[in-house]
C-alpha cells in the first residue's frame, strides 16, 4: 500500500496522521484501531468411517509344486459371488498374531467365482495363521 492510501484509511478510522509519520507507524496504529478478527477454531479433520470386516485365512495360494507364503486366500462372511467380493479390492488386510505382531497386506484380486479374495502380504504369513482371522480395513 502507498502511504497516501494508509493515511486515508487512518483518517476513516479516526487516527491522527501528521504528514511526517512513517508508513510502519501508520500500519501499527491502523491495526490497533481495527477490530481484531474473531478467533476461529481450527478445522478438525474428519476421518472417513471405514467398516472393518473380519475375514478368515483359508490357505496359501498354491501351485503344482509350491505354495506362495506372501499370497493368501481370504474368505469373508456373507460374500458368495465374485461381484460382491470385488468391492474389497485395494483395501488393507491386517493379520495380528497371538503375541501382537501385525503383518500388513493388501487385497489384490478375487480368486474364483465364489467370493474368495487374494491378498498379498509384505511378509510371508506363518503356518499358524491358517484358519485365523484377518481384519479388512
Amino acid at each position: 500500500m502507498k502511504v497516501s492510501e494508509l493515511r486515508r484509511l487512518a483518517e476513516e478510522l479516526g487516527i491522527e496522521s501528521p504528514s511526517k509519520r512513517l508508513k510502519a507507524q501508520l500500519i501499527t496504529d491502523i491495526l490497533e484501531k481495527q477490530k481484531p478478527p474473531e478467533k476461529l477454531e481450527p478445522k478438525r479433520k474428519v476421518k472417513p468411517q471405514i467398516e472393518k470386516i473380519i475375514g478368515t485365512i483359508i490357505n496359501y495360494k498354491t501351485g503344482m509344486h509350491r505354495q506362495e507364503h506372501h499370497h493368501i486366500l481370504i474368505g469373508l462372511p456373507n460374500v458368495d459371488t465374485a461381484e460382491s467380493a470385488s468391492k474389497y479390492i485395494g483395501r488393507r488386510a491386517v493379520w495380528t498374531s497371538k503375541t501382537g505382531k501385525r503383518i500388513v497386506g493388501r487385497i489384490i484380486s478375487v480368486h474364483g467365482r465364489k467370493g474368495t479374495l487374494l491378498g498379498r502380504f509384505r511378509r510371508g504369513l506363518p503356518g499358524q495363521a491358517l484358519g485365523t482371522s484377518v481384519e479388512i480395513l
